[in-house]
Parts: structure tokens; sequence; C-alpha cells
């Protein structure tokens, strides 16, 4: 009986032993287990068009491969084309019209071809627009030089009419001479009573009427070199008109193609933006275009390219009691739900982010931060022929400090006396 306490003790100290040891000296890995999804490590491209407009072409379909650069949707480029050609036809009717009115201003003899319309005179429309002004301009040349003609002649006429009136006024100075000549005669005759009265009273009467008709040349001449002056005012004015004329309408043209200039740049750009292309190779996702014909709202998403050329990450949620047993570069286990449990290997990644604060679930309100798993892609390839994409969903074993099954045990006692010691 002795023996068999001996032996029983025995044994239960070996078993004891054995256990301590084993919980003293073999280390257990732990694992923070959550479940996740596979995203795109980088940002899915969001393919939008700033000022819309209508679809004329859709050249893709959901799912579909695309390549950086490609041509997705075109869109009906009728009324922006016309708007262009609009504009342009008007740029160039400004264009030979200031050509136009810088040769009237400089006086010129023929208009100078502006230099965006001088590589382009073999265009029926440019060389029909300069020819057309260069025609008003020699019209409106004629029209001017004769109105001064007129005027020249106007001032030749009255010039020769002074001409006659001065000759007229010497010829009254002589005849007034001979008058008062003979006057001066006839009164001393009269004075000894050798003529009558009325014989000096005639020669007196011619001398008055010479002086009036001297004063009326004068007044004459007078009222004719003042209308010289007016004509000549007139012919010089004809030149100030044009010129005011001509650079008021330069200012309206400056002004106008200023606008017109702008609006061109701006048609310009929405043509260059009718063929809206991939923004990176990538499948196309979400696409919200399907109808030719349709219209694209401003700045609305019309579909979204995710990248081929990125690697997958899963994003996964963490609740706040495991967090402190994650960090960045921890060793991470993947399993993909979406194909054999059996034959599918388990995926190496490593914790390649984790959010700095907590979010809450919209629907649920519950806490969490999100993580990331990066999976390289030599990884990805041991599950050929299986192919994974952006929104499968996997689970994950983010790997924790390895501890000893002595520490397993105690760690939840250390806690409640620290909090004891703690709280007191």
């Amino acid at each position: 009986m002795r023996r068999l306490s001996v032996i029983g003790g025995a044994s239960i100290a070996l078993f004891a032993g054995t256990v301590g040891v084993w919980a003293v000296a073999t280390t257990l890995s732990g694992a923070v287990v959550t479940t996740g999804q596979f995203v795109v490590d980088g940002n899915v491209r969001k393919v939008q068009h700033p000022t819309g407009g209508v679809v004329g072409e859709l050249l893709v379909r959901e799912g579909a491969r695309v390549e950086q650069g490609a041509v997705l949707i075109r869109l009906d480029d009728t009324v922006t084309r016309a708007n262009l050609q609009v504009i342009t036809k008007q740029l160039d009717e400004f264009a030979a019209r200031r050509g136009r009115l810088q040769a009237e201003r400089d006086r010129r003899d023929a208009i100078a071809v502006a230099p965006e319309l001088a590589g382009r005179l073999h265009e029926p429309e440019i060389a029909e627009l300069v020819t057309a002004e260069q025609a008003l301009f020699e019209a409106r040349r004629a029209s001017r030089e004769g109105q001064k003609a007129q005027l020249i002649k106007r001032v030749g006429q009255l010039q020769d009419l002074i001409v006659g009136h001065r000759a007229q006024q010497e010829a009254r100075d002589r005849q007034a001479i001979l008058i008062e000549e003979e006057l001066l005669g006839v009164r001393g005759l009269y004075e000894k009573n050798l003529v009558s009265l009325s014989r000096k009273a005639v020669l007196e009467r011619e001398a008055a009427n010479l002086e009036g008709q001297k004063g009326q040349l004068l007044a004459a001449v007078a009222q004719a070199e003042s209308r010289i002056g007016e004509t000549q005012l007139q012919i010089i004015q004809i030149e100030d008109a044009l010129r005011e004329e001509v650079m008021k309408e330069l200012r309206e043209i400056q002004a106008r193609s200023a606008e017109l200039v702008e609006r061109r740049v701006a048609a310009e750009d929405q043509l260059k933006r009718v063929e809206i292309r991939s923004p990176s190779t990538g499948f196309v996702h979400q696409l919200a275009v399907h109808t030719v014909g349709g219209v694209i709202t401003p700045a609305e998403p019309m579909m979204m390219i995710v990248p081929v050329e990125e690697g997958l990450e899963v994003e996964a949620r963490i609740l706040p009691a495991d967090i402190d047993q994650l960090a960045l570069g921890r060793a991470a286990l993947v399993k993909v739900h979406a194909f054999n449990q059996r034959t599918t290997p388990e995926l190496n990644g490593k914790v390649s982010r984790i959010s700095a604060d907590t979010s809450r679930d919209p629907q649920t309100g519950v806490a969490f931060y999100t993580i990331r798993v990066g999976v390289e892609p030599g990884e990805l390839a041991r599950l050929a022929p299986h192919r994974v994409g952006a929104g499968m969903q996997a689970d994950v074993f983010v790997r924790t400090e390895d501890r000893t099954p002595l520490e397993y045990i105690l760690k939840p006692l250390r806690d409640q006396i620290a909090k004891a010691f703690k709280e007191r």
C-alpha cells in the first residue's frame, strides 16, 4: 500500500513537473481573427467629365479591360464644332476688318493682311474676306477723295471770286481817283459860277457810289475768305472724322476679339474633352452610362477604372479591444472564401496600414479600426488557375506575440490585480 502511494505521488509529481515545464518552455502563437475583402492597393480611378454632354459613342462595357489612354466614351461634338466654326468665322472677319481699319488709320494705299490670315489666303473664305475688305477700303477712300475734291474745287472757285472782287476794287479805286480829280476842278469852277450845282452834285453822287461799291467788294472778299476757311476746315474734318471712326471701330474689334478668343479657347478645350479616355490600365467597374444619346451630368462619375497594375490588399475591421495586439509589419494569413477551402492555400501577408482612429458602422454603431494586409503578387500567383479580384471576401489571421501557456493563464490574473491597484 505504501509502495502504491509512493508510485502515485511520483506519477503526480512527474505529471505536474511535465506540465510546468511545458507551461514555461512552450510558446504558443496567437492571432486576431477577422473578415475582410480584397481592395486595390491604391485608388480606384473615377471617370468624370467637367462639363458633361450627350453620349455619341459608348465604346466599353461593364467589366471590360481597357488600356491607359483608350477612348471610353465619345461625346456628340456637333454643337461644339458648330459653335467653334461660328467663333472662328467671326474672328476671321474681325481680323480682316482690323487690317482695313489700320490701313485707313495710317493712310496706306492698300490694306495689310493680318498675320493670322496671311498663311490662309489659299482658303476661299479668307481670300473672299480680304478681297471684300480691300474693295471696301478703296470705295471708302474714293468717296473721301471725292468729297475732298469737291471741297477743294469750291475753295478754288472762292479764290477766283476773290480775285475778281479785288480786280473790281482796283477798277473802283482808279475810277474814284479820276472822279476826285474831276470833282476838284468842278468845285473850283462852281465857286467861280462857271458850272451849275447839278453838275457838281452828279460828280459827288458818283464818288459816294464808288465808295459804297468798294465797301461791298471788301465785304464780298471777306465773306469769300471766310467760306474758304470753313471749306478747308471741312476737308480737315473729313480726315479727323475718319480717324475717330476708325479708332472707335478698332477698340470695339479689339474688345470683341478678346471675348471671342476666350470663347474659342473654351470651345477648343471642350472639343478636346469630347473623347473621354481611361486614366489607367484596368477594368471598367460601376458603368453608369448605357445608352447612346444619353446625357452625362457634369462632374458625375460615369464609371470606375480598377487598375490592374496595382497590387491587392485585404481591408478588414478590428475591434478596439484587439488593436493593441497589432503592429505594422505583423505577419498575417489570408484565406479566400470564393475558392475550395480544402485545396486553396493560405496566403502570406503583412499588416501594411492601421487607421489612426476608430470609425463607426453607420448601421450598427459598432466602433472599429480599419487595417490593411498587403499580399504580394507572388502569393496571389499560388492561387492559379484562380484569380483574385477586388471585392472578394477573405478570412484574415493576424499573428500576435508568441506567449507561453503560463502567460496565457496568468494574464487575466495580472490584469485584475493591476486594475485593483489602480482603483485603489
